[in-house]
């Protein structure tokens, strides 16, 4: 089994964190508010807006279009507590609700080195894990994350490559 580290050396020595480099991480409340308990840092995310609706972005870095959290060595500074965005990329989600706990997802795609090296099926189960502990726990969340896609123009270039139906499971303090 792959540890974490094991994407962050694939996305620094593969292709030299292109993604980091290039389109901002949309953010969520949660995740503001995470990295800002986590670290003292100030002016790391700006707001921009498109469609007469805002959406907060990760700042870029310097006068370049670096993420502000990547280092001089192609690594991401906050990994461990990185936005929600980041923490699915290469992967993307659609959602919507279509009952009590239960959504349609359909996920979408980003190829780089990354989905090459653990395969989309790998990345769709790793990242599915993430979205139904999310879903049970704050799924308030993740329609933060796909508004924050949307008015940051985040789905763009992304491929379509399955749809399906999650039913979360009670949990036991449902119950």
């Amino acid at each position: 089994m792959k540890k974490p580290s094991d994407s962050l050396e694939i996305c620094s020595k593969h292709c030299g964190s292109k993604c980091c480099r290039s389109t901002p991480p949309a953010l969520t409340k949660e995740d503001i508010d995470r990295i800002e308990e986590k670290t003292n840092i100030e002016n790391w995310y700006t707001t921009i807006e498109f469609n007469q609706k805002t959406a907060n972005v990760v700042a870029k870095k310097n006068d370049t279009d670096d993420c502000f959290f990547l280092s001089d060595n192609g690594l991401c500074g906050v990994y461990d507590y990185r936005p929600l965005d980041c923490k699915l990329f290469p992967l993307f989600v659609q959602i919507k609700k279509q009952g009590e706990k239960e959504y349609n997802v359909r996920w979408l795609v980003w190829y780089c080195p990354l989905t090459e090296n653990k395969g989309i099926e790998v990345l769709k189960v790793e990242s599915e894990k993430l979205l139904i502990s999310i879903l049970s726990e704050n799924p308030d969340q993740i329609f933060d994350y796909q508004e924050a896609m949307y008015t940051s123009r985040g789905y763009k270039k992304k491929h379509f490559f399955k749809e399906e139906c999650l039913k979360i499971q009670k949990s036991d303090s449902e119950s």
